[in-house]
């Protein structure tokens, strides 16, 4: 039985995480397609600037029941099994590897750290409240996302270590972050090069000037 509840699990939750939330977020809300934005407009800070802090609050809303739903139904399907907490971590597993790895996109993915603080709160509320310090406080005083990203990750592996009692759920959440290090890889790099952008919210209204800005067409 627990093997089919875990593959049941896996299959929702990494459909979930295979959507795009950019693209989620510009079709149902902005109605416009992100991937006519230029390639390096695509990314959600780009998405971010174009719209501003309503697509700040509109990713975030579609990132987190993109999250919560299938994190929601794994912990659900193993309290069959008397085990919701390994359904739940291990959702946010396959969460985060659709998120990483999309098959939709070629598995050419987006950064996971959102989806990953929303779906801690589902294993612990104080490894998720520590994840989201370390990243406040970082980015005030760096202004690097991938550096506060990367921080508050560490930081939420580290409380983990030492609070989540579970064994098989503390081992399957450390998992999820060396999902969450594996696609910041090259910002790591690009990081100890010194050649890593620094972000700074600065709101984009070049569309405004493109030839259809006010006919209504997308």
């Amino acid at each position: 039985m627990t093997p089919l509840l875990l593959a049941v699990t896996a299959i929702i939750a990494y459909s979930f995480g295979s959507l795009s939330t950019p693209i989620l977020s510009s079709h149902i809300y902005f109605h416009e397609n992100v991937l006519n934005y230029s390639r390096d407009n695509a990314g959600i800070t780009r998405f971010l600037k174009r719209h501003g802090w309503k697509g700040v609050g509109v990713i975030a809303l579609i990132e987190a029941i993109k999250v919560i739903v299938p994190v929601l139904l794994g912990s659900l399907l193993m309290l069959i099994v008397d085990q919701s907490k390994i359904g739940s971590a291990f959702a946010l597993f396959c969460v985060v590897l659709g998120t990483n790895f999309p098959i939709l996109y070629r598995f050419h993915g987006e950064h996971s750290l959102l989806a990953v603080a929303v779906g801690t709160f589902f294993v612990s509320g104080e490894v998720a409240f520590a994840g989201i310090i370390v990243f406040i406080v970082v980015y005030i005083f760096s202004r690097y996302i991938s550096l506060s990203s990367l921080a508050a990750m560490l930081v939420m592996c580290l409380v983990a270590i030492m609070s989540v009692d579970d064994t098989i759920v503390r081992n399957i959440y450390l998992l999820t972050g060396l999902l969450v290090f594996v696609e910041y890889r090259r910002s790591i790099l690009r990081l100890i090069k010194g050649k890593e952008k620094k972000f700074r919210y600065k709101e984009d209204v070049t569309y405004m000037f493109d030839d259809d800005y006010g006919s209504g067409q997308n």
